[in-house]
């Protein structure tokens, strides 16, 4: 990482090589019409040009959006805390000029933020798990694949819940 962090340029060109790869790949998937093959490339070439994606996973009212709220150092709260569980989507909190709302989709939000750290990394924030709710599980679970750093937040006064463990093993 450090090396990496020293010589920017290579990581880059790395990545320009990686893309290049796959944009081949991408061409002769479409020739042989592996449709199925293609949507994950495509998904692919643009997970090359996003920024780190930091993802937040645990259960309901765990502290998820505390913890990114204390991660990101503002003076305002990004994520809402509240004593009711607050994150009903997935929260993909970006870099911007400026501080504004995208929805995506009804799953899916793009808080865009005015803070450094942001040009280098996206965090996302998820639903909790063993919830009520039905689909917020399932959606934590399709953003997984998509992650490149994962943190696990376990509530301070039951770490030891079974729901919790079987999330992590997942």
């Amino acid at each position: 990482t450090t090396y990496m962090q020293s010589n920017p340029h290579i990581l880059n060109e790395n990545i320009t090589k990686l893309a290049i790869s796959v944009d081949k790949l991408l061409d002769v998937t479409k020739e042989i019409g592996h449709e199925k093959l293609e949507v994950t490339l495509v998904e692919l070439r643009n997970q090359l040009e996003a920024p780190f994606t930091f993802v937040i996973v645990g259960e309901v009212k765990a502290g998820k959006s505390s913890f990114i709220n204390a991660l990101l150092d503002t003076d305002k709260e990004i994520c809402k805390v509240a004593p009711m569980p607050m994150t009903d989507t997935i929260q993909q909190i970006v870099y911007g000029q400026t501080e504004w709302v995208e929805t995506i989709n009804p799953y899916l939000k793009k808080i865009h933020q005015p803070v450094e750290i942001l040009k280098e990394i996206a965090i996302v924030d998820t639903p909790g798990t063993n919830t009520i709710v039905d689909h917020h599980q399932e959606i934590t679970e399709r953003f997984i694949p998509y992650s490149d750093l994962i943190v696990f937040v376990f509530e301070a006064k039951n770490p030891y819940r079974q729901s919790s463990w079987e999330f992590f093993d997942y």
